[in-house]
Order: structure tokens, then C-alpha cells, then sequence
């Protein structure tokens, strides 16, 4: 009966998150194998996500599996860790991604960890546009003036603004994974806070990208 349970569940819990392509999600059972995960997580690894069942981190991503690995292995032992900012090398890609992470385990009726839940939005694009940014600063030996320091400020405040609203997002979700059912309603709520950080970032971008650009010589 447990195991129907069990099963039923992961079927309601693919099936909410499958209304976004944002979130990627991944089931695990207490052995660090995947029970299943959702397509978003399954297009990051170019793995079809009907691949993943009974697979494990490293099967699916190699030599990057140690870190995730570690991670997951904590939440057994914590029964969960706040959202946190991760950088995964995958082995599908040339250089690293970010993701904002949020792991946390479900327990049964005897008190033992019988899954551990996954959820993580990559944030790479927002990195790389800090790295641009600083990146032709220097081209343009701009990056002892006052105003370079200001701005850089400002941008790295907005991602982390951003960051932060996504990480209490997912804290949130991971609060109601036992309630499916309430998932698209509570991630359409966090996209309209989201919405109004990306807002701010892009308006940072702009600012930043267009001062670059009046003062190169």
C-alpha cells in the first residue's frame, strides 16, 4: 500500500510541475537513485527523462555528480537545506552553469527519509551578465573609476535581490509538495514577484551597458 502511495504521489508531483518549464525537478528514493524527473530537468543533461528511472547522479553526469551527491546526502541527514546558489559543470556544456537549488527529503509513516525531492532554477544567463559587464569594463580600463564600482554594486545587488525572491520561491514550493495540487498557484504568485526583479535587473543591464558604451573611446 506504501508503495502505491508512494507512486501516486510522484505522479501528481510530476504532474504540477509540468505546467512549467522553469523548474526543473527530480525525485529521488533514499539511495540517491532517480525515481523520475520532470522535462525541464531531463533538457539540461540532453538525458530523455524517461532514461533517468533507477539511474543515479553519476550515470547521468558523470564526473560532476560529487557535488550535487554531497548535497543530497545532507538533506538526509538535516531532513532539508535552505535554497542556495550551486555551480554544476556539465559534462553536455563548455562551461559552468548557476542554479538556485532547494533540496529537501519526504518522510514515511516510520519517520524514515523514503525520497528526496530536487527542485532548482538556472540562473546561468544572470551570471554571465555580471561576467560581460566586468569583462569589457576591463577592455575599456574602466574598472578603477568610481562609476564602475557604483554600477557593479548595483548589478550584483539586483541579481541577488532576483536570487534571493527565486530562493524563497522554492522554500515555499518545497513547503507544499505534499499539496500538488497548489503548486501552479503558488509558483504563478512568486512569478509576479519575480517578474518585478527581472524588471530591475534588465533596467540595471540597460543602465550599465549604455554608460559602458558612452564612455568608450
Amino acid at each position: 500500500m506504501r508503495k502505491k502511495d508512494d507512486l501516486s504521489g510522484l505522479s501528481q508531483l510530476l504532474a504540477a510541475f509540468s505546467q512549467t518549464s522553469a523548474i526543473e525537478l527530480a525525485v529521488y528514493d533514499n539511495q540517491l537513485r532517480f525515481q523520475a524527473v520532470n522535462n525541464a530537468a531531463a533538457a539540461i543533461t540532453g538525458t530523455p527523462a524517461e532514461a533517468f528511472a533507477g539511474r543515479t547522479l553519476r550515470d547521468i553526469i558523470g564526473d560532476a555528480a560529487p557535488g550535487p551527491e554531497a548535497r543530497l546526502r545532507r538533506v538526509m541527514e538535516r531532513n532539508g537545506t535552505p535554497a542556495i546558489e550551486v555551480t554544476v559543470m556539465l559534462p553536455s556544456r563548455t562551461e559552468p552553469g548557476y542554479w538556485i537549488e532547494k533540496n529537501f527529503s519526504i518522510q514515511g509513516r516510520a519517520g524514515r527519509v523514503c525520497q528526496i525531492v530536487s527542485l532548482a532554477v538556472e540562473v546561468t544567463a544572470h551570471r554571465k551578465l555580471e561576467h560581460s559587464f566586468h569583462k569589457l569594463a576591463g577592455e575599456l580600463l574602466w574598472t578603477k573609476s568610481n562609476e564602475y564600482r557604483r554600477l557593479a554594486r548595483q548589478l550584483h545587488h539586483s541579481i541577488g535581490q532576483y536570487n534571493a525572491a527565486l530562493a524563497t520561491s522554492l522554500d515555499r514550493l518545497s513547503r507544499h509538495c505534499r499539496e500538488p495540487e497548489k503548486i501552479p498557484v503558488l509558483w504563478a504568485q512568486s512569478m509576479e514577484v519575480l517578474h518585478e526583479h527581472m524588471q530591475q535587473l534588465m533596467l540595471t543591464h540597460i543602465q550599465m551597458f549604455s554608460e559602458l558604451i558612452w564612455r568608450r573611446p
